[in-house]
């Protein structure tokens, strides 16, 4: 019979590097271009193939499309770009490192609250840690909300590219490393909660809050801030160890109004 730690290295997507280190961040990097014109022309073309992720689909990203939402000469597409698979692999991976800037800031505002709590409620058990937890939970909603309402392209882009790693193996690898730079950061602050499995528990909330993304492109406006923080604080109640009164659901709202 193993241990929890033990099995939660072997649950756990594991990074394969002290998840500390910034060799764990996704980088875009390119083909070197030899003038700076030249580098934001290709930037142009890889944020027009991202517009058109969100938009159509990876079947509306072909060479002609590309250039006439960049704005660029059809010939641009091919001269900074080998083919198709590297403008979609390169344009993936620009998104990559664009989210993993939104989520070192998400973070920092997290590291900032821990930094300012009472060390007892770091510690499971530990008094004010409901507190806590509920003040948790309304950053990371309103983080999610911000994504799923107001920046939704950028969410049914990334849809696209984690749905065609299933079938790209070029773009598998890309997904994995985008993923485990997710869990990376998330380890780092359930360690500091004192969770005794960090790296299981970051990897669980990285795959709920990816079907929440989901969820919110597929129920569209009926997916509103208010149905998504008692789902946030449900999860960080489970991640913390923290019993209490959770908000109320719309259904349990509803079903308290008819007694």
């Amino acid at each position: 019979m193993t241990n929890r730690q033990d099995d939660d290295q072997e649950m756990a997507p594991q990074s394969g590097r002290d998840p500390s280190s910034p060799e764990s961040y996704i980088k875009y990097r390119g083909r070197r271009a030899s003038r700076a014109k030249s580098e934001q022309r290709r930037r142009d073309i890889l944020e027009a193939t991202l517009r058109i992720a969100a938009r159509d689909g990876i079947r509306g990203i072909k060479h002609r499309p590309v250039a006439r939402e960049a704005g660029v000469p059809l010939a641009s597409t091919t001269y900074y770009f080998r083919d198709i698979d590297e403008l979609i692999s390169d344009a993936f991976m620009l998104f990559a490192e664009n989210a993993q800037e939104n989520l070192q800031h998400f973070y920092h505002i997290v590291n900032r609250v821990l930094d300012t709590s009472p060390p007892e409620a770091l510690c499971s058990g530990g008094g004010e840690r409901l507190a806590l937890a509920r003040r948790l939970a309304s950053i990371a909603a309103a983080y999610l909300n911000e994504h799923f309402i107001h920046r939704r392209d950028e969410v049914l882009a990334e849809q696209v590219f984690l749905l065609e790693a299933l079938r790209d193996e070029r773009l598998a690898a890309l997904a994995i490393k985008y993923r485990t730079a997710w869990i990376d950061g998330l380890e780092r602050v359930l360690a500091r909660l004192h969770s005794p499995v960090p790296r299981r528990d970051a990897a669980l909330l990285v795959s709920v809050v990816l079907g929440l993304g989901y969820d919110g492109m597929l129920y569209r406006d009926g997916f509103q801030r208010g149905k998504l923080e008692p789902t946030i604080e449900r999860l960080v109640f489970l991640v913390m160890d923290v019993r209490g009164t959770e908000l109320p659901t719309h259904r349990d709202a509803h079903e308290q109004s008819k007694t």
